[in-house]
């Protein structure tokens, strides 16, 4: 028996699905995200710039962040800190994802309040329960990160 990452409602008893957005500017790389999470039962918003997230960001309440580094009109640390800044999204958890794995990219992503870093190209196989991992629920405890 597969043990389903989602949270149970406290109402229905039903599975709520996780609301993830993903900022990121390659499109063929949020599009396998996207399906990879979708699989896992996860809606996903997908949008290619920050100024987009913020936009998304205001409009809708999600579980998760997912933020590229180089995006076209801003940086993703940039984008997570107006993110933060915000009081619907300021304890969303920022994951971010990026080409980038220099350790002062992850420090300086850490300081900004990111609960983690997943270096380009990644695991496809250990994507999506170390994304789910940092998503707190009342109902279930987080995945354990495998990496």
């Amino acid at each position: 028996m597969s043990k389903n990452p989602l949270p149970k409602s406290r109402n229905t008893g039903m599975i709520a699905k996780l609301k993830i957005l993903i900022v990121e500017d390659d499109a063929v790389l949020a599009k396998m995200a996207k399906e990879l999470l979708a699989e896992a039962g996860c809606e996903t918003s997908i949008v290619h710039t920050g100024r987009a997230g913020i936009e998304l960001a205001s409009e809708k309440k999600f579980d998760l962040f997912a933020l590229d580094i180089g995006l076209p009109d801003m940086t993703g640390f940039d984008l997570c800190r107006d993110l933060k800044q915000r009081h619907l999204s300021h304890r969303t958890p920022v994951v971010f994802i990026s080409g980038q794995p220099s350790d002062e990219h992850k420090q300086r992503g850490l300081e900004l309040g990111a609960a983690d870093f997943i270096s380009k190209p990644f695991d496809v196989a250990k994507f999506v329960p170390r994304l789910l991992s940092h998503v707190k629920t009342n109902s279930v405890a987080p995945l354990k990160s495998a990496i």
